[in-house]
C-alpha cells in the first residue's frame, strides 16, 4: 500500500479483471478485512470491506447517496438510483406485492417448474446449469407473478438477457421492455386482473395515481431484479455443492437444513458483492477524510465474511445459528425481493436433489461469469445417468 495526498492507496482490481481460477470471490479476498482505502480502479473510489463499516454506509443515505447526478440514460432503474423520501415512496407500491401473503402461494409453482426443466435433460446426463435451468427457472415464477402472457414470455425472456449480459443492443432491449410492461400496464387500467402488474397500476403515491413513466420504470426494474440475482446464486451453490459431496449429503439426508444452507450461500456467494454510493458532503468516518462527490464502494461480499460478526467465517456451515448477512444490502435499499429469491432457491435445492443426487463439474475450464451482478455463463455440470 502506498500512500497519495494522505489517504492509503492500493491498487485493487473492483472489477475483477484477472479472475482466480474462475473464482471472483476468490480474488476479492485479497483484501478482506483491510482497513479503508482509496483506488483509483473504476474511476476512483474508496473501498470498505468491514461489515459494520459497510452497514452503516447503507443506512445512511444523507451522507452517501445511491441518486446518480449523471444517468447514462433517461427512464432509471427504480427505486436502485433514488434515496428517501422518493425512494420510500416507490418501495411503498411494490412492498405489499411481496408479502409472504402473496409469495407463498407460489411454491407448488415452484417445485413443479424445477421438476419439468430438470426432467428436459436429466436423462442426458449433462447440462449447462445457466442456460439450462437457472435462467428459465425465475422467467417462469416471475411470469406468474406478473401475470404477463405465456407467449410474451419468451420474448420477454430474450429481452432481458440482452439487457443484463449483453453492450451493444442493452439499450434498444431496455426500451423495448419498458414498451412491453406499459401494455401490459395499461391493460390492467381497462381490465383489472388479479397480479402483481395490477397492484402497480392501481398504486398511489402522495395520494394520487401512480404517473404511467414512473409505474413502467418501477414494474421494469422489479422485473430484471427478480430475472437477474437468483439465476447467479443457483449457478454459485450448485458449483460448490458439486465440489464439497459431503454437504451435497447432507442437504440430502437432511434437508430441514436446507433453509439453514440458503442463507449460508447467500452469505458467502452474494449476487451484489459490492454496492457504490456517493458522499453529499466532507466527512470524517471512521478515520477516513472523505470529500463530497467521492465515491465510495462497500465490498457486501467481504463484509459477509467479517471474522469480527461471523465466527469461522470461511466456513460454510449448514448449522450456523445467526446469520445477518448483507447479501440483500441493508437500510432503504434493502432488496425487495429477498422473500422470494429465498424460496426459489432452497425449493431448487430441494428439486435439484430429489433428481441429481450425485452430480460434478464437467470442465472447470469452461466456467465463465459475467461481471456486475456475479453471474456464471457457464457452468457444465455432468452426472451418471
Amino acid at each position: 500500500m502506498t500512500m497519495l495526498d494522505g489517504r492509503p492507496v492500493r491498487d485493487f482490481d473492483l472489477q475483477n479483471r484477472k479472475v482466480l481460477d474462475h473464482d471472483p470471490f476468490k480474488a476479492f479476498l485479497e483484501a478482506r478485512e483491510m482497513d479503508p482505502f482509496w483506488t483509483e480502479d473504476d474511476g476512483g473510489t474508496w473501498v470498505f470491506t468491514r461489515y459494520d463499516q459497510c452497514r452503516e454506509i447503507q443506512q445512511d443515505p444523507r451522507t452517501f447517496t445511491h441518486t446518480e447526478p449523471k444517468l447514462s440514460y433517461d427512464n432509471p432503474l427504480m427505486p436502485s438510483f433514488f434515496d428517501p423520501p422518493e425512494q420510500t415512496k416507490q418501495r411503498s407500491v411494490i412492498l405489499p406485492l411481496m408479502t409472504a401473503a402473496k409469495i407463498d402461494p407460489l411454491e407448488p409453482t415452484m417445485h413443479q417448474v424445477c421438476r419439468d426443466l430438470i426432467a428436459g435433460f436429466k436423462g442426458k446426463g449433462h447440462c449447462d446449469v445457466v442456460t439450462e435451468f437457472a435462467r428459465r427457472y425465475p422467467i417462469r415464477i416471475f411470469g406468474d407473478l406478473y401475470g404477463l402472457p405465456e407467449a410474451r414470455r419468451e420474448e420477454f425472456r430474450n429481452l432481458a438477457e440482452t439487457y443484463l449480459h449483453g453492450d451493444e443492443h442493452k439499450m434498444p432491449a431496455w426500451a423495448s421492455i419498458r414498451q412491453i410492461m406499459r401494455e401490459e400496464l395499461e391493460s390492467r387500467l381497462e381490465h383489472p386482473q388479479n397480479d402483481m402488474l395490477n397492484g402497480i397500476a392501481h398504486s398511489q403515491i402522495d395520494g394520487q395515481p401512480i404517473p404511467m413513466d414512473s409505474a413502467v420504470n418501477l414494474a421494469s426494474t422489479v422485473f430484471l431484479g427478480g430475472l437477474d440475482t437468483l439465476p447467479s446464486n443457483i449457478g454459485w451453490t450448485l458449483r460448490y455443492l458439486a465440489e464439497h459431496p459431503e454437504q451435497r449429503r447432507q442437504i440430502i439426508e437432511h434437508p430441514e437444513t436446507i433453509s439453514v444452507a440458503v442463507e449460508e450461500f447467500f452469505r458467502v456467494f452474494p449476487s451484489v458483492a459490492k454496492n457504490g454510493a456517493r458522499a453529499t458532503r466532507d466527512v470524517d468516518f471512521h478515520g477516513v477524510n472523505i470529500k463530497k462527490g467521492e465515491r465510495v464502494t462497500t465490498m457486501i461480499c467481504l463484509a459477509n465474511q467479517d471474522s469480527a460478526v461471523f465466527e469461522d467465517p470461511l466456513t460454510l456451515d449448514f448449522t450456523r445459528a445467526k446469520n445477518k448477512h448483507m447479501a440483500f444490502s441493508a437500510g432503504s435499499h434493502r432488496c425487495l425481493g429477498s422473500h422470494l429469491a429465498r424460496h426459489e432457491l432452497g425449493v431448487a435445492l430441494q428439486e435439484w436433489h430429489a433428481q441429481i443426487p450425485d452430480y460434478r463439474v464437467a470442465d472447470y475450464d469452461k466456467i465463465t461469469y459475467t461481471g456486475g451482478v456475479l453471474a456464471m455463463t457457464y457452468l457444465p455440470l455432468e452426472w451418471d445417468t
